[in-house]
């Protein structure tokens, strides 16, 4: 691999579909669309093809593949990964994955200088999948692992994203994602101190984390590479509406 090596990037784990071509620290260009339901079968390879043409390039002079490895919608991360996949095998490119939430977060810095950053994507219902991070030089250290929530207001801030209760200097915090109203429509009262940033994972912003990998040959088996859906959830007590689980009285 080039000391500026060629890396096209997918992000696909939203209703945003998005590509970006990077040359070494340089961003060439990226390409975003977004609609009510998914359109990555329809456009998403129009999009690779149209960017690579802008540059004069075309996929055989790609040195490698950056996609988002989840969690998000199985449609979504089904087509970005095995288009991903199917360049990086037809050309011998290496293959580098990323948690959608960790995507997430670089987008945060173009908003200002956070303490933390917590990732929200939606889910369903009260539902989201998170992570939350801590700004590391040009890196985002993870400080909650990425894991499925239930956001319950009668629940503590800090119970539901720890990082809020790891360190008491923590005085800018933004949540980000396309659940961030969500969040703060659930937890307003405990988060007034948060800024709230709606926004979708874009594929220009794993540069930093492609430059990372490279550095460190970080990448992925492209025959046994699969996406991670992260079915299981976590936190909150179990909805019974019905009063279906109540112990019948003794």
């Amino acid at each position: 691999m080039t000391d500026q090596p060629l890396i096209l990037a997918i992000e696909t784990s939203t209703l945003s579909c998005s590509v970006a071509l990077f040359r070494g620290d340089q961003l060439l260009g990226d390409t975003q669309a977004k609609e009510d339901q998914h359109v990555h079968g329809k456009q998403l390879l129009p999009m690779i093809d149209a960017l690579l043409r802008s540059n004069s390039l075309g996929s055989k002079d790609l040195e490698g593949v950056a996609v988002s490895a989840g969690p998000g919608s199985y449609t979504g991360l089904r087509i970005g990964v095995s288009t991903a996949k199917g360049i990086a095998h037809a050309h011998g490119l290496a293959l580098m994955a990323f948690d959608s939430l960790h995507v997430q977060a670089f987008a945060a810095a173009a908003t200002g200088n956070w303490d933390a950053v917590i990732a929200v994507m939606d889910a369903r219902r009260d539902e989201v999948y998170t992570a939350s991070f801590v700004p590391q030089e040009s890196q985002f250290e993870i400080a909650d692992e990425t894991r499925a929530l239930i956001l319950e207001s009668n629940m503590h801030a800090a119970a539901l994203f720890p990082v809020l209760a790891r360190t008491k200097k923590l005085n800018r915090v933004c949540i980000i994602g396309d659940a961030a109203e969500k969040t703060r429509r659930l937890l307003a009262d405990q988060l007034n101190d948060c800024t709230f940033v709606s926004d979708f994972p874009q594929a220009k912003h794993m540069h930093q984390l492609s430059l990372s990998a490279i550095r460190s040959k970080k990448f992925e088996d492209v025959a046994y590479f699969e996406p991670r859906y992260l079915k299981e959830f976590q936190a909150g007590t179990p909805r019974d509406p019905l009063g279906l689980r109540k112990q019948p009285a003794r």
